[in-house]
């Protein structure tokens, strides 16, 4: 299906200028008041437009300008719009491609002096041509209105009341014809014999109404000679107890036979019936053949407010199955709950600086691309990062290692600075192994996204020359495969054929790396590395890994007998090296 596939805001709201690329489902990511509502509104603005005031303006002194690239509009999008409208759109299309943009200059402006502009080629150069002849209603085609839920708004509003712009409205007018056609002939029957005592020349008008218009008559003459009214009473057509629709709610356990009305549900129940109703509509729509040719776009703030975490799960696969199936979906949200692995290299992460207003970093799947060059390690990186959504919800990440980092280290944080990395907006993140931290550092890092890694002793032999972070030859790595080999001469560990230790005697190479990090000749090298490493944002433990400085065993159980005795004086300084442990805290709170 054709949907916007990128878009530039300008001068709007909190947007100065910011560049938005889109996909059939674009979650916008970011903490409050970054601007995510703000795109939306956007890119609602260019399809269905209206007078902006001036606090839609980032400027007042400029013009709001959103410009806008439609993709997808092949052959067969064009001929299910009907001719008249692909003759205006098709000399138009570049490589399926066509670009929009609607510019209101001043505040107030009424909506018909709104700009709206088509870029066109003509003699090999690009030139922007202003509402060419239909061009708005072609456009319109392609994209009926929007259907735009707020975050805050009335709920009971948009679903109880018909309206235009509600949804329950929306939903209505797709099946209203039918309705009319089957029912509006018995209506109109049934209202005849009043009609007849209502209208102002009716034959058996009311007699209390010839009585009044004989009052107003008598009055009337004495001011106007000749001329007469008479009270008229129209009588409604069917279409118009259509109007009076909403929606009543019939619960088990309530005994009512009309039903409740939405207001008397909470904030999740009538949150679950709008997003019902917006599932319906969509139904309806593609069942009735409303879809050929036309993309809707669905654009929610906060889907997953006031939603059980279950219910969560259920909107975004129902939203998600939507996307591309006649409807273009872009949300707001908060909740890593509303982004799978397959939506989050599209998700976009939202900031704002007083300085550039709201802006975009890098999409996943855009910074693997420009970060990475061979292609296996693309889709490794790619698919560490996309199950790791956290990373989208924090102002810097990271990344660790191992299980015992994942369970421990936050507890030593929160005991350490009175927070948790959470509340600091640090995201600790596992990407699927070592082999995958350089990788997923150089897309963080194209993304915008401040990111270290703490990672154990063996990193720097096996992952950090491989990954260009240390050289292949560098003089204390070969100091210290001098002394694995001693180790190895002396039977304590056993050695593969790079000279790096490997599983001996049931023990794992884990127990080499930190008989290596006691000997005397090993540690002035090994702290050497360390510092090295840090510099590139890499906290190596230097007594192997972290249970090593703690000082207790691989296991759940000691990991919970940790945390249990943190809170502790005496057991805190009974712990081998905390301070080490404290020190990579600051650090990557630094």
């Amino acid at each position: 299906m054709h949907h916007i596939s990128e878009v530039r805001i300008q001068n709007f709201k909190s947007i100065s200028d910011g560049f938005f690329p889109l996909s059939h489902y674009t979650p916008l990511v970011g903490y409050n008041n970054v601007g995510k509502t703000n795109i939306i509104r956007a890119v609602g603005w260019i399809i269905k437009r209206s007078s902006l005031s001036a606090e839609d303006f980032h400027r007042a002194d400029q013009p709001v300008v959103v410009e806008a690239e439609i993709s997808g509009i092949t052959g067969e999008v064009l001929n299910a719009i009907g001719d008249a409208h692909r003759g205006r759109i098709e000399p138009l299309v570049v490589d399926d491609r066509i670009r929009i943009r609607r510019i209101q200059t001043t505040p107030g402006q009424t909506a018909a002096a709104i700009r709206f502009e088509v870029l066109r080629r003509e003699n090999g150069q690009n030139e922007w041509a202003v509402n060419p002849a239909g061009i708005d209603p072609a456009i319109g085609a392609l994209f009926p209105d929007p259907i735009f839920i707020g975050a805050m708004e009335n709920a009971t509003e948009d679903v109880a009341k018909f309206g235009s712009g509600t949804t329950i409205g929306k939903l209505l007018k797709e099946i209203m014809t039918p309705v009319i056609d089957r029912h509006s002939p018995a209506v109109a029957a049934a209202l005849q014999d009043i009609e007849q005592r209502l209208s102002a020349n009716a034959a058996e008008k009311d007699e209390t109404l010839v009585d009044l218009d004989g009052r107003i008559q008598g009055e009337l003459s004495k001011l106007f000679p000749g001329v007469s009214a008479k009270t008229h009473i129209p009588v409604p057509e069917f279409a118009d107890f259509m109007k009076l629709a909403t929606i009543r709610i019939f619960e088990e356990g309530y005994e009512n036979p009309d039903g409740r009305d939405a207001s008397s549900f909470g904030h999740g129940a009538q949150r679950s019936i709008q997003i019902a109703l917006v599932k319906c509509l969509a139904e309806v729509r593609r069942a009735g053949g409303g879809n050929a040719g036309r993309t809707t776009l669905l654009l929610i703030d906060e889907p997953e407010l006031y939603l059980h975490p279950q219910a969560v799960e259920v909107v975004r696969a129902a939203l998600s199955r939507l996307a591309g199936d006649g409807y273009q979906v872009v949300i707001t949200t908060h909740s890593a709950n509303m982004i799978s692995r397959s939506d989050a290299p599209s998700a976009l992460l939202i900031r704002r600086t007083a300085a550039d207003g709201t802006k975009c970093n890098a999409r996943i799947k855009d910074a693997v691309k420009n970060a990475i060059h061979d292609a296996d390690h693309q889709s490794d990186a790619l698919f560490a990062l996309s199950n790791s959504s956290k990373i989208l919800f924090s102002e810097r990440v990271g990344i660790t290692e191992g299980k015992t980092e994942r369970t421990i280290l936050p507890a030593i944080f929160q005991e350490e600075f009175g927070l948790t990395p959470d509340e600091d907006k640090i995201g600790l993140v596992d990407i699927g192994g070592t082999p995958n931290i350089p990788d997923t550092m150089k897309v963080l890092n194209a993304m915008g996204v401040p990111c270290k890694a703490i990672v154990d002793l063996d990193f720097a032999f096996r992952i950090a020359p491989i990954k260009a972070l240390l050289d292949r030859e560098h003089a204390d790595l070969a100091s210290c495969k001098v002394v694995l080999a001693e180790l190895r001469d002396d039977g304590h560990i056993g050695l593969d054929a790079e000279g790096l230790p490997m599983k001996h005697n049931g023990a794992p190479a884990a127990a080499a790396f930190e008989l290596l990090a006691m000997h005397h000749a090993a540690m002035p090298c090994i702290v050497r590395l360390h510092e090295e490493l840090k510099a590139l944002g890499v906290w190596m433990w230097t007594k192997g890994a972290i249970e090593a400085h703690l000082g207790i065993a691989k296991t759940g159980a000691a990991q919970r007998a940790f945390m249990d005795g943190l809170a502790d004086d005496d057991y805190r300084a009974a712990i081998p090296d905390y301070q080490s442990v404290r020190d990579a805290m600051a650090w990557l709170r630094a």
